[in-house]
C-alpha cells in the first residue's frame, strides 16, 4: 500500500468554488478509481486550508491516479486558486489493515 497527503490552503475568495471542486474530484475518485482505497479531504478549523489523505493499493495504482483526466483537471483548476502549490508528503501507517 502507497498512503500520502497533501496539503493546500485557497484564497478565502475562491473558497466555495473549491468546496465545489473537490467534492467533483472526489466523486471522479471513487467511481473511476477501484486502485484508490482511500481518499478524503479534510478542511482545517481556517476554512482555506485542506489536508487530503490518499490510499493506493500499490505503485501502480498511484501512478494511474496521477494520469488520469480528473486529476489533471482537478489540477488544472484548483492550482490556481491556491495560495501555493499544494505540498505532498509519503505517509506510512503504523498498522495495516
Amino acid at each position: 500500500m502507497i498512503a500520502k497527503i497533501a496539503e493546500f490552503t485557497v484564497k478565502a475568495e475562491a473558497l466555495e468554488h473549491c468546496l465545489e471542486i473537490i467534492e467533483d474530484f472526489i466523486q471522479h475518485v471513487r467511481v473511476k478509481e477501484p486502485g484508490t482505497l482511500f481518499y478524503r479531504s479534510y478542511q482545517m478549523p481556517d476554512r482555506v486550508s485542506f489536508l487530503h489523505v490518499m490510499e493506493f493499493e500499490d505503485k501502480t495504482a498511484a501512478e494511474h491516479h496521477r494520469s488520469t483526466p480528473h486529476v489533471k483537471a482537478f489540477v488544472k483548476e484548483l492550482y490556481p486558486l491556491c495560495e501555493e502549490e499544494p505540498e505532498f508528503t509519503d505517509i506510512i501507517p503504523v498498522v495495516e489493515e
